[in-house]
């Protein structure tokens, strides 16, 4: 448990949400893995809600954190863009710490955070659009809108993530998506003169 009570409600609430659900999910058992007092948690967060969003936030900027880090070690931008691609897929197939989720929890969560997911895709295709706008700039990439090619791409992702879910029959589905980037990543490249 951390010394800090936000921090240890944030924790105490990822791993109750994960586990239970938002509907399920309890404030008193929050409270009680963080080893607060219910009133603490409310001093910090005005409503079971504001806790949830807070969490979804605080994964997001996490997983964000990672992708730049990512996206920088890599050279070129083409390997930017492979990176990207790669560290999505395994952000869309890791199982959260500790917790395998039920498909009705996954459904329920997503349902909750249905209008935080803008933002999010939207962060998301900024780290792409960077991208191709550097690649552009570089004479690598022939891309006319790179924002526009950015969040299409995201968009796109971003309605594969439950095909990503870890069930033992992705490998095949994992490869067949791979061929399909490797395609997009060529159609990126500028093309030289016939």
């Amino acid at each position: 448990m951390s010394s800090d009570p936000r921090t240890a409600i944030m924790g105490a609430a990822g791993e109750v949400f994960a586990r239970f659900g938002f509907k399920k999910a309890s404030v008193e058992d929050i409270a009680r893995r963080a080893g607060v007092g219910k009133g603490s948690i409310y001093l910090h967060f005005e409503s079971k809600e504001a806790l949830f969003e807070a969490c979804v936030e605080r994964a997001h900027d996490e997983s964000l954190a990672e992708l730049n880090a990512r996206v920088r070690r890599a050279k070129t931008p083409e390997a930017q863009v492979r990176a990207y691609i790669q560290c999505k897929q395994e952000q869309h197939t890791r199982e959260p710490a500790g917790h395998r989720l039920e498909l009705s929890t996954i459904f329920e969560l997503g349902l909750q955070a249905a209008h935080l997911l803008p933002k999010m895709l939207e962060n998301d295709a900024a780290v792409l659009a960077r991208i191709l706008e550097e690649g552009v700039e570089q004479g690598v990439f022939t891309v006319a809108e790179p924002r526009s090619v950015a969040r299409g791409f995201v968009s796109l992702l971003s309605q594969l993530t439950i095909k990503f879910m870890p069930d033992g029959t992705g490998a095949a589905l994992m490869e067949s998506v791979d061929r399909c980037f490797d395609i997009f990543i060529r159609g990126l490249l500028k093309q030289p003169p016939h």
